[in-house]
């Protein structure tokens, strides 16, 4: 039976409960999670909050470093709105409970990333996502909003260039269902499985995106992928890459070639604090030039206390499988971690179908441009989800005469998500090149094709996959130089004429 809520939101993290919590206030909220309600890419991050607390900092400073990592692609209207209403949003989380990490007692301890000219990493220790996690899902408890479980959404109801809920399949009784809402928000999270190599968790597949993309949204910016320089070789837990904090570089980490010699001053004036996508271009640069599998990242220099206070998770799992930080390097690889472009929207969160917001990792704000400054991720969400909130004010009720009974076909669909992991590892990593990619967009073209138009896929990750995958290449292909995270041989430079987002969705197809 079709159900009727308020404000719809899909996934749990930061964005999809900040939100929820702001919007309690508006009406009834209802969010859906097709895993366990902490398992999200928020409850991984180590790292921290970038905003400006520090007396040495500015407001001007931190829109100065993220425009210069976005390689001149930022929205500077999205990056001035971001950096100002952070701290304010970044307080409110630490008197709800954030246990971050303080100076004497009363101030933040800042901790310093790569690209940013300026302390300012709020965090607590090296489990900041999860604590953030700890607190928002508390507040959602207290304020009696609903969180259900194991629910997959399948797609989005769009009705007169209207979305009005989604389709998708109950926990309960294993049949799809509707939802229809006055607002339906997709906080989704990542794309990362569409790699093999990822840090992301197994449920980063993309769902908002993809379900967006087949509704007719506005998509942008896919061909900028975040690499993460520094995730451990050849450790995955629980389906995803662990990955080394950029933080350790903050506090001194030095990259070697596996003969013990430093490689970052070739790259960067700034070093091992250099830009992540400048970074992950030399890790690779590097493992091509000395036939290595991988890296080294040192921090053993550093006095052995201070290693395990600062980064305890990270001295702990690395311990547990055998290696010590306070002794020796640690294998690093580079490894898919975040997807920079997403659903597009406006400075409140609405994308280009209304009635639909997008928060978090699955939205395009504009903030990251070509490149995502370390630790910019939180902020983002966590600003745009009090935003979108409240733009509510201005969200109309759905009439009675648009909810109706539909005929929901579903069946199960071919899975090709190891096919198009594998490819995309090889075809549309951290280098790229034409005929690669031509290549890739052939073969996922042809995958594409064996998926019935108008059918709900009870397995909808692996059609999600491949949706995501299209995009990425297609993206990259349009984009016809070298900018950021996007990286291509026979475009080796950058190309000013081209304009600042790659927009694509079911339609149209413009740069």
């Amino acid at each position: 039976m079709p159900r009727k809520v308020d404000f719809l939101v899909i996934g749990s993290g930061i964005a999809g409960l900040t939100f929820a919590t702001k919007a309690k206030t508006h009406g009834e909220v209802l969010i859906l999670t097709k895993k366990n309600k902490a398992d999200s890419n928020t409850n991984y991050a180590q790292g921290g909050i970038a905003s400006v607390f520090g007396d040495d900092d500015s407001f001007a400073r931190h829109i100065a470093d993220t425009e210069k990592a976005g390689e001149g692609l930022s929205h500077p209207d999205a990056v001035k709105i971001m950096v100002t209403s952070g701290p304010p949003l970044v307080q409110e989380l630490y008197e709800l409970g954030c246990r971050f990490s303080t100076d004497e007692g009363s101030a933040f301890e800042l901790g310093k990333e790569g690209g940013h000219t300026r302390r300012r990493i709020v965090h607590a220790k090296d489990f900041t996502g999860y604590e953030i996690e700890r607190v928002l899902l508390e507040s959602a408890k207290k304020s009696g909003i609903v969180i259900s479980e194991n629910e997959i959404a399948l797609d989005l109801i769009v009705k007169d260039n209207e979305c009005l809920g989604i389709y998708y399949l109950d926990a309960i009784t294993k049949k799809i269902d509707t939802i229809y809402a006055d607002a339906t928000v997709l906080a989704t999270g990542g794309a990362g499985q569409v790699y093999l190599h990822t840090t992301n968790p197994p449920i980063a597949t993309g769902d908002g995106i993809a379900m967006a993309y087949r509704a007719g949204a506005d998509i942008a910016n896919m061909e900028f992928v975040q690499f993460h320089p520094t995730s451990v070789y050849n450790l995955q837990i629980e389906g995803r890459s662990f990955l080394i904090s950029e933080a350790v570089r903050g506090e001194g980490g030095i990259l070697k070639t596996r003969d013990g010699a430093p490689f970052m001053d070739k790259y960067s004036p700034s070093g091992n604090l250099a830009p992540r996508d400048i970074v992950a271009r030399a890790c690779v640069s590097e493992m091509l030039r000395t036939k290595s599998k991988y890296v080294l990242l040192d921090i053993s220099h550093r006095e052995a206390d201070f290693i395990k206070n600062r980064f305890p998770t990270i001295y702990e799992t690395c311990l547990k499988w055998g290696i010590d930080i306070t002794r020796e390097s640690i294998p690093v690889v580079p490894a898919a971690h975040y997807t920079c472009g997403g659903i597009r929207v406006n400075t409140w969160a609405e994308s280009s179908v209304p009635r639909l917001f997008a928060l978090g990792e699955c939205a395009c704000t504009g903030v990251h441009g070509a490149n995502r400054l370390a630790s910019n991720s939180l902020l983002e969400a966590l600003v745009f989800a009090a935003r979108a909130a409240e733009r509510l004010k201005t969200t109309k009720t759905l009439t009675a005469s648009k909810i109706l009974k539909h005929d929901m076909p579903g069946k199960t669909g071919p899975n090709f998500t190891l096919q198009v992991k594998e490819l995309m590892d090889q075809h549309v990593n951290v280098i790229r090149t034409q005929k690669g990619l031509e290549h890739a967009r052939e073969v996922i073209q042809g995958l594409e094709d064996q998926f019935e138009d108008g059918i709900h896929l009870i397995n909808a990750e692996s059609r999600n996959i491949v949706n995501v995958a299209r995009l990425i290449i297609e993206s990259a292909l349009r984009r016809k130089e070298s900018r950021g995270l996007h990286y291509i041989t026979e475009y080796a430079e950058k190309d000013s004429t081209l304009g600042k987002d790659t927009i694509i969705n079911t339609n149209i197809v413009s740069n």
